[in-house]
């Protein structure tokens, strides 16, 4: 095909007419990309056309970062309180803010914004337009205290908080109706309930619990959980009837350690190990964690081998009905692969259960008869091991797992 090239005269006409293919875009389109903009990018396309005036006014997403340059705190505060002022009294519905707050972004210090509270009334603010998607999130190895105040949201669908403190007012979200995802990535939980009654999907990476007192997890609609390097006083996991995926990773320093019996509940009294992870009796004769996830149907669990909680919760296991597959790393096999024994015990419908282990030498495999209260012929074992697969690499083989199919 041949290709005509364009006249002098074409160019020129092209030129002069002042042509501009991306303000002859659809609106959505538009509002789309200053959706995606820092919110004081978007104000000053104001001055591109006469069409860009008042776009920016009924873009569907708002994003407040930093802004390099101004070295004024007053100036920064003022114009987030004229933005999100302006659109509040706007029609145009907002679907989703963003709030980042980065020192790198910032030429002023700008923790002087949360000691005088003003990112507090932002947070409220923002939640006042009635968005469907918020998200908050300061540096890693910083915090910011949330306000002591439920939020409310009659629309709130998803929500993502990082490097927040979140106290019991933060994780009640009785305000939030409609409340499906929550997303938390180091935070710090000074909570002792979370509650929703709506939400199906929990992640948790890198979160701290409270270390004396524990939170009590109440989320009867969850669908989806996963906690992942979280550290601090387990929390108490109420039953959840709708759980069906689960991934949890418990930190090496998680809290829970008995004196006399280290990995587990010794039943002395006098044990200030003991004693120190129970906080009270309500918890002494009763599972704290596995309770909540007996109803799953798809499992990954994983931790070291002194983590207190799982060893100990293992005295009250629950019957995992409809857990179909399985996957357990090195605590389970240590003590006597005690913890593998158990929930092949009590998973009546195990379909398919993966080990991860390090060191295969570490952790020798029981030989002899297995008795198991359940059918187990179609139970297929797969022995992932990265011991071997080191091996492998080094020698230019490939890495093969190690497959059972049956068992008895």
């Amino acid at each position: 095909m041949r290709l005509q090239k364009r006249s002098k005269n074409d160019e020129a006409s092209t030129g002069c007419s002042g042509a501009d293919r991306i303000s002859g875009l659809p609106k959505g389109v538009l509002h789309h990309v200053l959706s995606l903009l820092p919110a004081h990018d978007a104000v000053r396309t104001c001055v591109l056309a006469r069409r860009w005036r008042n776009l920016w006014r009924s873009a569907p997403g708002i994003r407040i970062t930093g802004v390099k340059g101004w070295r004024d705190a007053g100036k920064f505060v003022a114009f987030v309180d004229r933005l999100l002022s302006l659109r509040s009294s706007s029609c145009a519905p907002v679907e989703s803010c963003q709030m980042k707050f980065h020192a790198r972004d910032f030429d002023f210090d700008y923790f002087l914004l949360a000691e005088k509270q003003h990112v507090s009334h932002w947070i409220m603010d923002a939640v006042r337009l009635d968005v469907k998607v918020f998200r908050l999130s300061f540096a890693k190895l910083e915090s910011f205290c949330m306000p002591d105040l439920p939020l409310v949201c009659q629309h709130l669908v998803r929500l993502e908080l990082a490097c927040i403190d979140a106290n019991d007012s933060t994780l009640d979200f009785s305000a939030c109706p409609a409340l499906v995802v929550l997303r938390m990535k180091y935070c710090f939980l000074n909570a002792g309930k979370m509650f929703s009654a709506s939400l199906k999907q929990l992640s948790m990476f890198c979160c701290q619990f409270h270390r004396t007192n524990r939170t009590r997890i109440l989320l009867p609609s969850l669908v989806s959980l996963e906690l992942t390097s979280c550290y601090g006083r387990t929390p108490m996991l109420d039953y959840i009837p709708s759980l069906e995926t689960a991934i949890v990773s418990f930190a090496p320093d998680s809290e829970g350690y008995c004196i006399n019996d280290g990995t587990s509940d010794c039943g002395d009294d006098s044990c200030e190990g003991c004693r120190y992870y129970y906080g009270s009796d309500k918890y002494r004769n009763n599972c704290v964690f596995l309770k909540g996830l007996s109803e799953v149907t798809h499992m990954e669990l994983s931790a070291y081998p002194d983590v207190f909680v799982l060893n100990r919760d293992l005295k009250w296991c629950p019957t995992f009905t409809k857990l179909k597959t399985l996957l357990l790393n090195e605590w389970s096999v240590a003590a006597d692969q005690n913890a593998l024994i158990c929930f092949l015990k009590h998973s009546p419908a195990l379909e398919k259960l993966t080990l991860e282990l390090y060191k295969a030498s570490q952790y020798p495999v029981k030989t002899g008869p297995l008795e198991l209260p359940f059918a187990s012929n179609h139970l297929k074992v797969e022995i992932k091991c990265e011991e071997i697969q080191q091996a492998n690499r080094s020698s230019g083989s490939g890495y093969v797992n190690l497959v059972c199919t049956g068992f008895s």
